[in-house]
């Protein structure tokens, strides 16, 4: 792919900007002009990771307020959360987190790749981030909450404090869209109602509110 006079030529990496300030403004020019996306996809898959992982950047940006205009990308991202750069996994996780609702049945049958995030990525943030998605499609129906309910219970069980807090989050919207999942998360809610970190408590009690 030829840079010079692309969007990708705009990008933090290629005008020396030490800041998000660039890939900001080009995310902003997306959002105004969207076919401009499809060269942020190509950059995806850059040889430069640095470029690679302002496009992931771009994309999640975007897709923070238009996640429509990202959705249409979805498969370049989904391929992306397996870079072997950790900021391009951690973006494109983003990203695809943002989306996920608008493609659950996507997201569903990619169950096994985000699981793997979540429980095997050296990254914290990719971990979070697959946690996230993960929620957000548990909370689209019934279906996907009894899909995705093994999932994080399995995080509960494997990833250990540090993540509980986002686990039960995630848990939420379960309890809201199944009532006969409701008994089920609300005894983890029980369970951490009295975790000595408070982010844990917190969450539990969110999980308890909305489970009852």
């Amino acid at each position: 792919m030829e840079d010079r006079g692309t969007v990708v030529s705009m990008l933090s990496s290629q005008t020396g900007d030490s800041t998000q300030q660039s890939n900001e403004k080009v995310a902003l020019t997306c959002k105004e002009n969207p076919t401009l996306l499809k060269q942020i996809a190509e950059g995806l898959l850059h040889s430069d990771v640095k470029i690679a992982g302002d496009c992931a950047e771009v994309f999640s940006k975007v897709a923070e307020t238009h996640p429509r205009l990202v959705a249409l990308y979805a498969e370049q991202l989904l391929s992306s959360i397996h870079h072997k750069h950790t900021r391009v996994r951690w973006e494109s996780m983003h990203a695809v987190a943002f989306i996920s609702p608008l493609i659950p049945r996507r997201i569903i049958s990619a169950i096994g790749d985000l699981q793997e995030r979540m429980l095997s990525d050296q990254s914290t943030i990719v971990k979070d981030y697959s946690i996230l998605c993960l929620g957000n499609v548990a909370s689209c129906g019934e279906e996907e909450a009894r899909m995705i309910l093994p999932v994080l219970k399995q995080g509960l069980f494997q990833l250990g404090d540090k993540f509980l807090s986002k686990l039960l989050t995630a848990m939420i919207g379960i309890a809201k869209v199944s009532p006969s999942l409701a008994a089920e998360v609300l005894m983890y809610g029980y369970e951490y109602e009295s975790h000595p970190k408070s982010s844990v408590q917190k969450a539990a009690k969110k999980l308890m509110k909305a489970a009852q």
